[in-house]
C-alpha cells in the first residue's frame, strides 16, 4: 500500500500538476475549510498530546490557521501565470520558481499541530507534494 501511495504521489511531482496555481489555491482552502471543520477535534488532541491549557491549544491552532492563510494570500495566480508563459513570449522569466517535487516534512515533537500545517502550507502553496513523516524513522 506504501509503494502504491508513493507511486502515486511521484506521478503527481512528475506529471506536474501541483505547479498549477489554480490547484494549489484550490488545495490549500480544502485543508483550510477542513480545519475549521474539525477546529474543536483538533484543539482536543493539541490538549490530549501536548498536556498544555486550552488557551494554549487555543493560540497554537490560530497561529497555524493564520500561516495557512498567508501562504494562501501570498499566490499571486496573475503574476505566475505571466511569469510561466514569460518564455514564450521571448521575455526573461528569471523570476520563476517551481517546488522542489518532493518535500518530506518532520514536525517537532512540541507544539505538533503548527510544526506540521506550516511547513505544509507553505509547500504546497510552492507546488510541492508532500509526505508527512512521524515517529522516529
Amino acid at each position: 500500500m506504501a509503494q502504491q501511495n508513493f507511486a502515486a504521489l511521484r506521478a503527481a511531482a512528475v506529471d506536474g500538476r501541483t505547479r498549477n496555481s489554480f490547484y494549489r489555491q484550490k488545495e490549500l482552502q480544502q485543508l483550510h475549510r477542513n480545519l475549521i471543520v474539525e477546529a474543536t477535534a483538533i484543539q482536543e488532541a493539541i490538549i490530549a498530546d501536548s498536556g498544555c491549557s486550552a488557551a494554549e491549544a487555543k493560540i497554537e491552532y490560530s497561529l497555524a490557521l493564520d500561516t495557512l492563510r498567508q501562504r494562501f494570500e501570498e499566490l499571486d495566480i496573475k503574476k505566475e501565470h505571466e511569469e510561466e508563459y514569460a518564455i514564450a513570449k521571448k521575455a526573461n522569466a528569471s523570476s520563476l520558481r517551481v517546488g522542489a517535487g518532493i518535500v518530506i516534512i518532520q514536525p517537532a515533537p512540541y507544539t505538533l499541530f503548527y510544526s506540521v500545517i506550516t511547513p505544509l502550507s507553505a509547500a504546497v502553496a510552492a507546488g510541492n507534494c508532500v509526505i508527512l513523516q512521524v515517529g522516529g524513522a
